[in-house]
């Protein structure tokens, strides 16, 4: 808790020194594309190498900013990435719907979410940093994780690209950034940065506190050695509860996506429970037959307070928890029943879709 405490006045601070940097947040709705059966297009390419540790000021490194200096520090390190990160930030357009996406490659490859570029082998526009458009074809997506690829078409091989990180770089606490164009390119208006810092990484999800508005999906999340660590995907009732593609999605997958393969294996843990709020926790209304939280004891009428150590408070806030585990796990459910508080412990399930 006094870590998020930390986090929250550290952004609050930085925004005062670096305004510029962290642009008004523009609020509007955009519309995702629409997802039809896949096609196949033509060939794979081999998956971008990540370069090595940038070498990062030492205040990165702290658990929060300790004074003017620090920040100060901050601000010319965030300023000395945004000019090359907005160059590899692109807006997507396919046929009336629009998103973000970030140029991974020389020769134009695009990291995107799924749900942005939808089936593969649609034809889609990207609109560069400067405005220009040009033409491009969705590829694979993951549609358990919604990791979508894109290519500019063409033969051009001097793409203005960011790399992509390696899974195992990522912590819990590490500053990052994230930017896109929400509610769709606009003219003049430069991708929207913001700063803050990882919650929770995994290969399967990446939580951040970086503040998320419709539109910003597709959009690039990087560390701060300029390299991207996720994709926007998306956004949570309250600021900590923002969800991204981690880059383990796409580098797991590289093939695959490259391939032009639509592919989705199961839709990650289950549980089994659905409820409503309560003052105390997460009420349980309904328990399935012959799921894991009814082999395990649970009841209806059960008070869930914490999942894995953490509270619950909502249906949707549960769905991320649960999601964020692998099938088969192992997890302490803390319940109240009738007054007394029990802890119980459940093997997660596979939830299929």
């Amino acid at each position: 808790m006094a870590l998020t405490v930390r986090m929250k006045a550290a952004r609050r601070a930085i925004a005062l020194v670096f305004p510029a940097v962290l642009l008004c947040f523009l609020f509007a709705s955009a519309a995702v594309a629409q997802d039809d059966s896949p096609d196949v297009a033509e060939k794979p390419a081999e998956r971008p190498e990540a370069d090595s540790d940038a070498d990062l000021p030492e205040v990165f490194f702290k658990a929060a900013p300790e004074g003017l200096a620090d920040l100060r520090e901050m601000e010319r390190h965030v300023r000395s990435l945004v000019k090359s990160l907005t160059e590899c930030t692109v807006g997507v357009q396919i046929g009336a719907a629009q998103g973000s996406g970030v140029i991974i490659s020389e020769d134009g490859y695009i990291l995107t979410a799924a749900h942005v570029s939808g089936r593969p082998g649609r034809p889609a526009e990207v609109i560069l940093h400067d405005g220009t458009r040009v033409s491009a074809t969705t590829l694979g997506r993951d549609r358990t994780l919604d990791a979508g690829l894109m290519k500019i078409d063409g033969d051009r091989s001097d793409w203005p690209h960011v790399e992509m990180a390696e899974q195992d770089t990522i912590d819990n606490g590490d500053w990052c950034l994230t930017t896109g164009h929400p509610g769709g390119y606009q003219e003049g208006r430069a991708p929207v940065f913001r700063m803050g810092r990882v919650i929770f990484a995994s290969a399967r999800v990446l939580q951040t506190d970086c503040e998320l508005v419709g539109g910003d999906s597709g959009g690039p999340v990087f560390d701060m050695a300029g390299r991207v660590i996720g994709i926007n995907s998306r956004i949570g009732e309250e600021t900590e509860m923002n969800f991204h593609v981690p880059i383990a999605a796409f580098r797991g997958s590289w093939d695959r996506l490259a391939a032009s393969e639509s592919f989705r294996s199961h839709s990650g843990a289950l549980l089994g429970v659905t409820g409503q709020p309560h003052e105390k926790g997460f009420e349980i209304t309904r328990v399935y037959e012959d799921e894991p939280a009814a082999e395990a004891g649970v009841q209806v009428g059960d008070i869930l307070v914490t999942f894995d150590a953490r509270k619950v408070a909502g249906i949707d806030q549960l769905r991320e928890l649960v999601g964020r585990q692998p099938p088969g796990k192992e997890v302490q459910l803390e319940l109240i029943r009738d007054g007394e508080v029990v802890e119980i412990t459940v093997k997660l399930g596979i939830r299929w879709d």
